[in-house]
């Protein structure tokens, strides 16, 4: 896998903004996080050193369900949005509705709208179960509580909070993922390819929820789409993006998804040492 791989792709988006201040805030927001961006960087690097336990697998996937599949608060964003227009006078009331409208475009995809209705949640279970069979991982304490933490602060980003957060929150979320499931995925093949006894078919088949965000470039139309989202929003309500307060959100995801992804490495670690332990007592 190439070194920095996640840097380098959240870049290549950043690049197509046509908001200067934006791109910088971005660019910032990466490069002040370097560490915890590291941390991401360095679980996905490993993950492709060895076979892990079935107990460590469904950590990782019980635990990354829960810092990525975000229905609820879009939905719930967008819910909010549409309130707000059905109580505005025109024009406003039309800007919040395309606002509310782009927003939601977010989750097309995850809901199956255009794929016989199969949703990203059953796609992301065909993943897991390609590598655990019948094993729990969805159980409660296979999610680390930095990832609940994470979890619930999204939520409330986009649900409770004011709504320019929501829409930066979900926003920054899509340019992320977008260079994180870029990274997955080409760790999830490398990690195929030397542990797993998988046909070609049964690979394609295990990757299908990686690869779907990343074909045709989904997370960035989204990312865009939300970037239309906060325009409107911001015409209807005479508003401007405030991009230090951005900047600090954008900070905030990357600390806070940072610890999850340093937890998970510490998990594997540990691992390691166990199985080198077991090799120098024998």
């Amino acid at each position: 896998m190439m070194p920095n791989l996640l840097t380098k792709t959240a870049r290549s988006v950043i690049e197509i903004i046509p908001d200067q201040q934006l791109q910088d805030a971005l660019t910032q927001a990466f490069e002040e996080s370097a560490e915890s961006v590291s941390k991401c960087e360095n679980f996905f690097e490993l993950l492709p050193s060895q076979r892990w336990c079935d107990k460590f697998l469904a950590t990782f996937f019980g635990t990354w369900k829960a810092t990525h599949l975000k229905m609820l608060a879009i939905y719930g964003l967008s819910c909010r949005l549409q309130r707000l227009a059905l109580a505005a006078d025109v024009p406003a009331r039309e800007e919040l509705l395309l606002s509310s409208a782009y927003n939601a475009e977010t989750s097309h995809e995850d809901l199956g709208l255009d794929y016989e209705g199969v949703t990203h949640t059953q796609l992301y279970e065909d993943l897991a179960s390609s590598f655990l069979g019948n094993y729990p991982w969805q159980l409660e304490e296979y999610c680390l509580p930095q990832a609940r933490e994470f979890k619930n602060w999204i939520y409330r980003n986009m649900v409770v909070g004011d709504i320019t957060t929501g829409l930066v929150t979900n926003m920054f979320s899509e340019i992320y993922n977008h260079a994180e499931y870029t990274t997955a995925l080409a760790s999830f093949s490398q990690y195929i390819d030397a542990h797993c006894d998988f046909s070609p078919e049964k690979k394609e088949k295990a990757l299908i929820y990686i690869h779907a965000h990343v074909a045709d470039e989904t997370e960035v139309n989204h990312f865009l789409v939300v970037v239309k989202a906060l325009d409107a929003y911001n015409k209807a309500t005479n508003k401007q993006i405030d991009y230090q307060q951005a900047k600090a959100l954008f900070k905030s995801y990357l600390t806070r998804l940072g610890l999850v992804m340093e937890e998970l490495t510490v998990a594997m670690q540990q691992e390691i040492n166990e199985a080198k332990n077991l090799l120098c007592v024998s």
